[in-house]
């Protein structure tokens, strides 16, 4: 379980990185969705948020990535991508899903990225 502390004069948040679906920019604040639907607004941009994930988690180990200018996903999470529509989910498979609407040309991207991280894996029988 990777856990990260925010400290500010007012509070201190501990995050639970293992649970967080996404990030998203809201101006000068970011939303933070875990995967139940709880959301908190965090007093840092996105690009706050990047460095902070970076330098918490070792590189090269860290399921986040970036797509934009305007979101961070937990690519555990990612369950569908679809090009059509121009949205991907993020679902636990169990009962709690997000659909959120990214850009064809992002999408296009993140769908390469997974293609070639799992062409090598050997395909499931009566997989397409």
């Amino acid at each position: 379980m990777k856990k990260v502390c925010i400290n500010t004069r007012d509070e201190l948040l501990i995050l639970d990185l293992d649970k967080i679906a996404y990030f998203q920019a809201n101006g000068n604040y970011t939303r933070l969705t875990y995967i139940s639907g709880q959301a908190l607004a965090l007093n840092m941009g996105l690009s706050g948020v990047e460095k902070l994930l970076s330098a918490t988690l070792a590189k090269g180990t860290s399921s986040f990535v970036r797509l934009g200018r305007s979101l961070i996903i937990n690519e555990n999470y990612l369950s569908n991508i679809n090009l059509l529509k121009q949205y991907l989910v993020l679902s636990d498979i169990d009962s709690h899903q997000h659909k959120l609407p990214v850009s064809k040309a992002l999408l296009k991207l993140l769908k390469e990225k997974f293609t070639k991280r799992y062409a090598a894996a050997p395909k499931a029988e009566g997989a397409v």
